[in-house]
């Protein structure tokens, strides 16, 4: 009976009721990020070995486009269910969420037609739809807002990294001889990996810990104060009632419009640079590789700055002006394609990459400390909201940019609808929580210290 209890204990009782601190805390951040690659790796698998599907399987290229848009759409209605996560935990479904995505595209590999093949694509893109919308949740768990730029920074790195993992081993493993299923059966064995691990490391605040807003990790002990006393089935009553308020849905509508310029850009720029500008395929998919390595160091490097500064209002603003600025430029080379050099499109795609890398970590920061103002034991509904109106933009701007570019309109047209979406961000940005100015924003932080009987010292430990 007491083996029984055990396993039971480590199969599902991972619930937390004090705030982990130190390595253990970093510890907890790392494995939802690990989790996040895994399955965005899982994800870019089929772009990696598209032309081997496509001849050994049948699989078309209208009918990639269309997979495409019924995995954005399955996504979009199952990320619903990840406002599950508030009351049943957010660790749970991430540690069987990457397990059951490991065993989908380990049966994918197995599919001998393309109508099997079809079938489990939609199966995995349903799944990653509910754990790719539970893993920011948890970054945010195990970040204060001291340190939650840079925590969802490192978050936000997970479909990067997983896409160029997925290139990086398919360049290094396809040859001649290999087929495609060699790729499902790699990011299967990475993911079943990558679930062990977190089936034995991972952990979960409790509700009541959940729950909670803290700022930095001085409030420790006073967080676990104030949780024994939360009525959680009160605060869970309604959520949906409570999040679907026209504050948060033009956050997320915002933030969806402005990911329509990265969304062309990681799916066609390699192929407009090579028609357009006429530069070499390889020269071509070097760039775009600029593009995401400039992300990444501005990704980190604002979400740190965002954290010291204590504002995220500004960052945002200065990152979609750049990125309304620097498409414009562009859209003005695109008429002058003779006179524009690698190093003056390196330049542009540098500036698109540092615009774009900041806007998505800073984004999620605010978001969810502006879910936290109104109801901080929801803030998985809230990212589930975030994730299904983000799929069911997407698949609207694929099906909007087929209509737009197949009419005759060209690409120059849906560059202009990327900048006019940007612009439509802007103001949405001043429905966010939190100050424009970063002396108010320490000296909200310091009346809230003095407030809460804490030392005022002239600095907050973060993350």
């Amino acid at each position: 009976m007491k083996n029984s209890t055990s396993v039971s204990s480590i199969a599902w009782q991972r619930s937390l009721n004090h705030y982990p601190a130190g390595i253990q805390r970093i510890w907890y951040l790392a494995l939802a990020v690990a989790a996040t690659v895994a399955l965005y790796h899982q994800y870019y698998v089929l772009p990696s070995v598209l032309p081997l599907v496509i001849k050994n399987l049948g699989l078309s290229l209208p009918a990639f486009g269309l997979l495409n848009v019924a995995i954005s759409l399955l996504g979009a209605i199952s990320a619903i269910f990840a406002g599950l996560s508030d009351r049943l935990g957010r660790a749970n479904l991430v540690v069987y969420g990457v397990l059951v995505s490991s065993l989908i595209t380990l049966g994918i590999s197995f599919s001998t037609n393309v109508t099997a093949f079809i079938i489990m694509d939609l199966l995995l893109g349903f799944e990653e739809g509910i754990i790719l919308s539970t893993t920011p949740a948890l970054i945010r768990d195990f970040s204060p807002r001291l340190g939650r730029a840079l925590a969802m920074a490192f978050w936000s790195t997970g479909p990067i990294v997983g896409n160029l993992f997925a290139q990086f081993i398919a360049s290094r493993t396809l040859s001649g001889s290999a087929s495609w299923q060699s790729q499902y059966v790699i990011a299967a064995i990475i993911g079943l990996i990558v679930s062990v691990i977190c089936f034995f490391g991972m952990r979960d605040l409790s509700a009541s810990l959940r729950g909670q807003i803290m700022m930095s990790l001085r409030e420790k002990e006073l967080l676990e104060a104030r949780a024994r006393n939360l009525n959680v089935e009160e605060a869970l009553k309604n959520p949906w009632r409570q999040i679907l308020r026209p504050r948060l849905l033009i956050c997320v509508i915002g933030n969806s419009l402005s990911l329509v310029l990265l969304f062309a850009i990681v799916l066609y720029f390699p192929t407009y640079l090579n028609s357009v500008f006429k530069f070499p395929l390889a020269e071509a998919n070097g760039l775009v590789s600029l593009f995401t390595i400039i992300g990444l160091v501005f990704a980190l490097g604002s979400g740190y700055i965002s954290d010291r500064l204590l504002v995220r209002k500004p960052i945002l603003l200065a990152s979609a002006i750049l990125a309304v600025i620097v498409t414009i430029f562009f859209i003005s080379r695109t008429g002058q394609p003779a006179s524009t050099s690698a190093g003056l499109m390196a330049v542009i795609i540098a500036l698109f990459g540092a615009a774009l890398g900041v806007l998505n970590p800073i984004w999620a920061a605010a978001y969810s400390e502006t879910v936290e103002d109104i109801n901080p034991s929801l803030v998985g509904t809230g990212f589930a909201l975030y994730g299904s109106v983000t799929r069911f933009v997407s698949v609207a701007s694929t099906l909007a940019l087929t209509a737009v570019v197949g009419n005759g309109q060209g690409f120059i047209a849906w560059w202009w609808v990327c900048t006019a979406c940007m612009v439509v961000f802007i103001p949405t940005i001043f429905v966010f929580s939190g100050h424009w100015n970063s002396a108010q924003a320490w000296a909200a932080v310091r009346t809230r210290e003095q407030a809460e009987g804490l030392d005022v010292g002239t600095s907050i430990e973060a993350i």
